[in-house]
């Protein structure tokens, strides 16, 4: 077993435990989104589901990210190049959504709010890249070190949003 891959062993229950939690939160959000579209109007729903969107995705890259270490015979080229497209995609998926949910406030003034939960998904994005390029660069797996700050932005930036979600729901309720 090269040192490459003794590493990677080293991660296997911490990308089981992040890959496990993605995926359960994944479905938690598929019903949840789906309880509160169906109970909104028709001019809330591009809204709501364009949020719903950022946490889907950052739970998603965190699912791939988790793949990506867990599989077998891996080295450091694929991680490499696995975690580069993680990143590219995270960040073109940003700028596309970022048009979106640019403007909220009915005045039309920009709403910091949306930098923040867009800026989780950002710092994660530009990490992995980091961290991609180091690994190819280098071969040297203990750059994976750098992986449970990208795994808990990612994991805070898709909580931000669902708070958000949830407390915008409950508030949508009481009124």
């Amino acid at each position: 077993m090269t040192p490459f891959e003794a590493t990677l062993v080293a991660w296997h229950d911490f990308y089981i435990a992040a890959g496990s939690a993605s995926a359960a939160l994944l479905g938690l959000l598929f019903v949840g989104v789906s309880i509160s579209v169906s109970s909104l109007p028709s001019h809330e729903r591009r809204d709501v589901t364009t949020r719903a969107n950022l946490a889907f995705s950052n739970l998603l890259y965190l699912l791939g990210l988790s793949l990506i270490v867990l599989m077998p015979n891996s080295d450091p080229q694929t991680i490499g190049i696995s975690f580069t497209v993680i990143g590219v995609l995270g960040l073109l998926r940003i700028a596309r959504r970022f048009r979106r949910m640019r403007f909220r406030s009915s005045s039309g003034r920009f709403a910091w709010d949306t930098i923040r939960k867009v800026s989780w998904t950002i710092a994660a994005d530009l990490l992995i890249l980091w961290i991609a390029w180091r690994i190819a660069i280098t071969s040297d797996a203990t750059w994976l070190r750098a992986t449970p700050i990208v795994v808990l932005i990612l994991l805070i930036g898709a909580a931000d949003v669902a708070w958000d979600l949830l407390v915008r729901e409950a508030g949508s309720a009481a009124a």
